[in-house]
């Protein structure tokens, strides 16, 4: 198994690892709390990159999986807890439907930035594009979003309140043990997710082989048009 394996490897492991941690410490101390700490992360994850010390790389990669686990986890349980704050679960679907089909634009958008971004700095250049991006928006969400929290509305909303309800309020937010009970109760939940991992282990068993398998035939065809056509691997990936 080459390096390259171990670094992939090891982000995966992180975000399994972590996950329903993460997601624990979401609902309890913020939603809005972790999209920034994923923020965060995941920027410090990316300037690991321009390190050559195997330990820097595999403490990037840890970042990067808890910064994962954040980012499937967080803005979007912001957005349904705010929703439901405003009662606007209505307007859920169509948000949802709008956020996915932008995905696939973006992901077009991102893959020739990315190569423009590789060949100007190097492979860490996509790396180094992307903090400016994760910034904004951890800005964004720094200055627009109020928090919210599992079983309440906004963290902010309530000034005073007894200790009575401040026990209550804490008993009632949902753990972990809670999540596994639902999950054997709906075997929907059980289906959507086994669905989801097998089609990211393939997404992911993709995106570790297919560039070295096709590397040559892209740079054979961009070097009529670039000095480094390895750079344009971007281009076909985001297309």
């Amino acid at each position: 198994m080459t390096w390259v394996s171990r670094l992939f490897l090891t982000g995966f492991a992180s975000t399994a690892l972590f996950g329903p941690l993460v997601g624990r410490l979401c609902d309890t101390y913020g939603r809005k709390a972790g999209t920034l700490v994923f923020s965060l992360l995941y920027s410090l994850g990316a300037m690991s990159t321009k390190s050559n010390v195997l330990g820097v790389l595999l403490a990037g990669r840890v970042m990067g999986g808890i910064g994962t686990s954040l980012l499937f986890s967080a803005p979007e349980a912001w957005l349904v807890g705010d929703a439901a704050r405003n009662g606007l679960e209505g307007s859920l679907g169509e948000t949802f439907g709008l956020a996915y089909a932008g995905d696939s634009i973006v992901a077009i958008l991102a893959g020739q930035m990315a190569g423009l971004a590789a060949g100007t700095r190097g492979p860490s250049g996509p790396f180094e594009l992307s903090v400016g991006f994760l910034i904004l928006g951890g800005l964004l969400a720094a200055l627009t979003w109020k928090e919210n929290v599992a079983g309440g509305g906004s963290s902010g909303s309530s000034s005073a309140s007894s200790g009575d309800d401040e026990e209550k309020e804490t008993s009632s937010k949902p753990t972990i043990r809670d999540a596994v009970k639902v999950m054997k109760e709906d075997p929907k939940i059980m289906l959507v997710g086994s669905i989801q991992s097998l089609f990211e282990a393939a997404m992911y068993i993709f995106v570790l082989n297919w560039p070295p398998a096709v590397s040559k035939a892209v740079s054979a065809y961009f070097a009529k048009f670039a000095t480094d056509s390895s750079a344009a691997i971007g281009t076909p990936y985001g297309t």
